[in-house]
């Protein structure tokens, strides 16, 4: 799914320009979250992605905005559903409908791949992003957990396929 100067599309997970972007994105998008700065490459975010690129079937899909990546999710099955482990987008493309974008290419493979379900887990306190995907339909199931890394609350959303 696109819309004007946006492109979505998956990506090569063994990649390593691919992993980097995703890193510096995540990283990027996390610190402008939490209000600090902003880190020149993703190195602190690498083991993370790279870690949930390992997992089976992993999808890493791209969005693109005039030929600049700006943001990336990453999925894979779990279960039986389908769970979204990132969905961040670069600072410099927020509210410029990038997410959006992710999400419904996301949903619409999920679909397509015969998962009734796709769940991923937020944080509390990022209420821009809960909004979005409440906004889009997500709905909270009712679980947290609080992440041992970081020691902050996260909830689940999941949304159904019909």
């Amino acid at each position: 799914m696109d819309t004007p100067s946006i492109t979505v599309a998956e990506a090569a997970p063994q990649d390593p320009q691919h992993v980097q972007n995703a890193a510096k994105i995540w990283a990027q998008a996390a610190a402008q979250r939490d209000h600090m700065p902003r880190p020149v490459d993703g190195s602190q975010a690498l083991a993370g992605v790279e870690r949930r690129l390992a997992l089976p079937d992993a999808r890493l899909v791209f969005a693109s905005k005039d030929g600049v990546p700006a943001g990336f999710t990453l999925c894979s099955p779990h279960d039986g559903y389908l769970e979204i482990y990132y969905v961040a987008v670069a600072p410099d493309f927020w509210g410029q409908g990038v997410a959006r974008e992710l999400m419904a290419e996301v949903e619409n493979f999920a679909r397509a791949a015969g998962f009734r379900e796709v769940r991923l887990w937020a944080i509390t306190d990022n209420s821009r992003a809960i909004k979005l995907y409440q906004a889009n339909g997500w709905r909270p199931t009712g679980e947290e957990l609080t992440d041992a890394a970081s020691g902050r609350t996260e909830i689940l959303l999941a949304k159904a396929k019909h």
